[in-house]
């Protein structure tokens, strides 16, 4: 029995690991963007505070010997942190100590997600009937801690309360000894693929662009529960089988990258109402599709080489937004857009270039 096999929970423990780093995963994006804007808003618009938790999550899965200690011990510490700081965040003024306090906060977030991920890996899929639950569980209690008729003490106890749930459920369902190293290249896909900077990008910004829609007549709360549903309800259909898991390996190399192409020229291309929804929904789509991860792909060279993009475009977008507006955050989607198109085509080209094996003669 290897060390992977005996790290596998059962029973409750998978779904209850699940929800824990979902709730961390989706409170991170919309929790921190929200404090930066309140906060932070002359650092970059108040991005600065969700890029760095960004990249800290980046740079534990892509640094092995920076991985965080991921025992049980340590994930209920950095969740304690967590939850705390976020509670005493929330009802802080704005000024550089609670800068100073937001970033640091971010930092021990990412570091606690990251270490969620590490187990994410090393752990099987949660079987019916908690299949697909998890990631809508944590948007529901996301879209809560961040209510817009919550008093801001109000507010902190929720958000507080929801953290603390998700360590609490982190500890019980980890086991005492940290997992055996994930599953070769595994990481590397998860957190480096232009889909996942897409969904980033997105999601990163998404208290700056909720002024821009206010055109629309929808609520800022509104659209912040929409892009939480969409960052949920795709992954929960793919776990659920509402979507096709099992395709042909040029299938899975190309549909997310086609994706990004649409969803990214969609959304640079017009700011309608409609060019907005389906561009989001087909970049949360490419996002939640399952990657073949187990064998080289034939564009595999071509996958994005730089796992920072994401933050660093995520710090452009609110640079240049103060000057250019909705634009700035456009072009991005454009650059994207037009990046997957090109690997789209290099992965097609490679795909039908690529030798076929002779068969054999049975003897």
């Amino acid at each position: 029995m290897t060390g992977s096999d005996a790290f596998q929970p059962s029973g409750w423990k998978v779904p209850a690991l699940a929800l824990a780093r979902w709730t961390a995963l989706l409170m991170g994006w919309v929790w921190l963007g929200q404090q930066g804007q309140r906060l932070s808003w002359s650092l970059a618009s108040g991005l600065v505070a969700v890029a760095l938790w960004w990249t800290v999550r980046l740079l534990v899965a892509q640094r092995p010997g920076w991985r965080i200690n991921s025992s049980r011990s340590s994930l209920l510490a950095l969740g304690l942190v967590t939850a705390g700081g976020a509670t005493a965040l929330a009802q802080t003024q704005a000024g550089a100590p609670a800068i100073a306090g937001l970033l640091a906060l971010a930092a021990v977030w990412g570091g606690w997600t990251a270490a969620m991920d590490h187990h994410s890996l090393a752990t099987q899929r949660c079987q019916r009937p908690w299949a697909g639950w998890p990631p809508v569980l944590a948007a529901l209690a996301t879209w809560s801690a961040v209510g817009a008729s919550a008093t801001p003490s109000t507010q902190s106890l929720i958000a507080g309360g929801v953290l603390l749930g998700a360590a609490a459920l982190a500890w019980m369902a980890t086991p005492e000894h940290a997992p055996a190293a994930s599953r070769p290249g595994t990481g590397r896909v998860l957190t480096s693929s232009l889909p996942a900077t897409a969904m980033g990008c997105m999601m990163g910004s998404l208290w700056l662009s909720n002024a821009w829609c206010t055109s629309v007549g929808w609520s800022s709360h509104t659209v912040v529960g929409l892009h939480l549903g969409l960052m949920a309800i795709m992954p929960a259909l793919v776990r659920m089988e509402g979507l096709p898991r099992h395709l042909p390996p040029m299938a899975r190399q190309l549909l997310p990258l086609i994706g990004v192409a649409m969803g990214g020229g969609l959304l640079w291309s017009g700011q309608t109402l409609a060019h907005g929804l389906v561009g989001m929904l087909l970049l949360a789509l490419s996002w939640s599709m399952p990657r073949q991860t187990e064998a080289p792909s034939p564009c595999q060279g071509w996958q994005p080489c730089a796992p920072f993009l994401g933050p660093v475009l995520l710090l452009a977008v609110g640079h240049w937004s103060p000057s250019t507006g909705p634009d700035a955050l456009a072009w991005v989607y454009g650059l994207l857009a037009a990046w997957a198109l090109v690997l789209a085509l290099r992965c097609a080209q490679q795909g039908s270039a690529a030798p076929r094996q002779p068969t054999r003669p049975l003897h």
